[in-house]
């Protein structure tokens, strides 16, 4: 008997363990909101966030507030995530994280600076986040 079959059937592990073709994607969308005022008033600014919602409250041109989103996998394997925004309040956002494996609990930081020039009104948007799993990372995660 050959013995030299074992190095096909380890390269073949190898890339097969390595090798990441995605076999499923989900997408959470969340909206955005913010009521910009006028002007710097004294006093207590609240937010009336719900479930699965972004919302910065009440506040006023040049202020810079941030929030946070945890994720989690669950029992899920390890997914790629990718974190964007879109709509009216989506230049005034920045996130401390948008392209990154979930392996635990993470924390992304949103904050939101509103430009001084900003005029009093609501401002919307979406945060997309697109989670990856691929079959590679699914393969590997059981040794």
């Amino acid at each position: 008997m050959n013995k030299y079959w074992i190095v096909p059937v380890v390269a073949i592990v190898i890339l097969v363990g390595t090798w990441t073709v995605p076999i499923s994607t989900t997408t959470n969308i969340l909206p955005l909101s913010v009521n910009v005022t006028e002007g710097r008033l004294i006093g207590v600014y609240m937010t009336n966030e719900g479930p699965r919602e972004i919302n910065f409250g009440t506040s006023f041109p040049g202020a810079v507030t941030t929030k946070a989103i945890n994720l989690t996998r669950g029992n899920a394997p390890p997914a790629h995530v990718h974190i964007a925004s879109t709509g009216q309040i989506s230049p005034w956002l920045a996130f401390d994280k948008t392209n990154f494996l979930l392996q635990e609990p993470t924390r992304v930081n949103v904050t939101l600076t509103i430009p001084a020039d900003a005029k009093a009104g609501k401002y919307t948007g979406t945060v997309t986040l697109r989670y990856t799993v691929t079959y590679g990372r699914r393969f590997m995660s059981l040794f």
